[in-house]
């Protein structure tokens, strides 16, 4: 018994999960025709259920998302807000380097959206200025190579609360496992950011109970 345990959790588990991942990833109809209101939201339904369990027990400020796309992630985030009540203040803001004709179509009093690069100086200036006081949770999910990853990060570091997270989406690229000739991008971005770093640890266990995530490794939980 004590073998098979060991053959389960060291091989056919790792084995069924990268499997798994590469046939979600690449077969068509899936993630990429995702909805959410009408909206696309390119997620792994078990990633959007991780966000909704971490909005309900962190209760942020604000959410903070780079990276706009189509608007689904943004309208799924307001939407738990408004379903949780709570204060108009609490902002849903996303920021990208072009706005979707779709995205600009969301109306919802919490909701703020920018356009622009989101390592420009007097942007990231603009929008600390809305945002309300004591920090909030943070994702990245805008221009995905190595070096965009990593100043973003450095950026908005800042903006996490203490015991919330930031995550770095799509760190799956790159061969882990999925397009292994990207070129370094948002893992590679974590693994250096992670280097003697001491405000942030890497909270696996959040996503390893799903055994997959199109994140893996970039659910950052500031703990200093």
């Amino acid at each position: 018994m004590n073998y098979f345990r060991w053959l389960v959790k060291w091989i056919i588990e790792p084995v069924f999960n990268v499997g798994f991942h590469l046939l979600w990833y690449y077969s068509p109809y899936t993630w990429q025709f995702n909805t959410f209101l009408g909206y696309k939201v390119k997620q792994l339904p078990f990633d959007l259920h991780l966000y909704q369990e971490l909005i309900f027990r962190l209760k942020p400020n604000f959410i903070l998302q780079t990276g706009v796309a189509d608007g689904g992630s943004i309208m799924y985030f307001a939407s738990i807000l408004d379903l949780m009540k709570m204060p108009s203040d609490v902002l849903v803001v996303g920021v990208d380097i072009q706005l979707s004709d779709n995205s600009k179509k969301i109306d919802n009093p919490r909701v703020r959206l920018f356009e622009g690069d989101s390592t420009d100086d007097n942007l990231v200036a603009e929008i600390r200025k809305i945002l309300p006081s004591g920090g909030g949770m943070v994702i990245l999910d805008s221009d995905h190579s190595k070096q965009h990853v990593l100043k973003e990060m450095h950026i908005y570091k800042n903006f996490v609360a203490s015991d919330s997270y930031m995550i770095v989406e799509d760190t799956n690229v790159n061969g882990h496992p999925v397009k292994p000739f990207f070129g370094p991008g948002p893992y590679e971005a974590v693994k250096d950011f992670m280097k003697g770093n001491t405000a942030f640890l890497q909270d696996d266990n959040l996503w390893r109970r799903n055994k997959i995530s199109f994140h893996q490794r970039g659910w950052l939980r500031k703990i200093n």
